[in-house]
């Protein structure tokens, strides 16, 4: 499968690889099989939903009053 026609599953491989040669980077996620249903602790955090279920997406958290503020940015 082409990398660059699922960056999520991309994304999920390096978030989940140790970094051994320097070039990847590890970003500070969460993980789950669903969309996130807690207030996230900080802005700015990820939470990438398991590319092997129906539903793959990533979210990034805009604020740290409610669940809803966990923002969609692909599916």
């Amino acid at each position: 499968m082409n990398e660059y026609k699922n960056p999520i599953k991309k994304m999920w491989q390096q978030a989940n690889q140790s970094i051994v040669d320097g070039k990847n980077v590890q970003l500070p996620h969460e993980t789950g099989t669903a969309t996130p249903g807690y207030t996230p602790a900080a802005v700015g955090l990820l939470y990438i939903v398991n590319p092997n279920t129906a539903a793959p997406a990533i979210y990034i958290s805009t604020g740290t009053s409610s669940p809803s503020d966990w923002r969609l940015i692909w599916d």
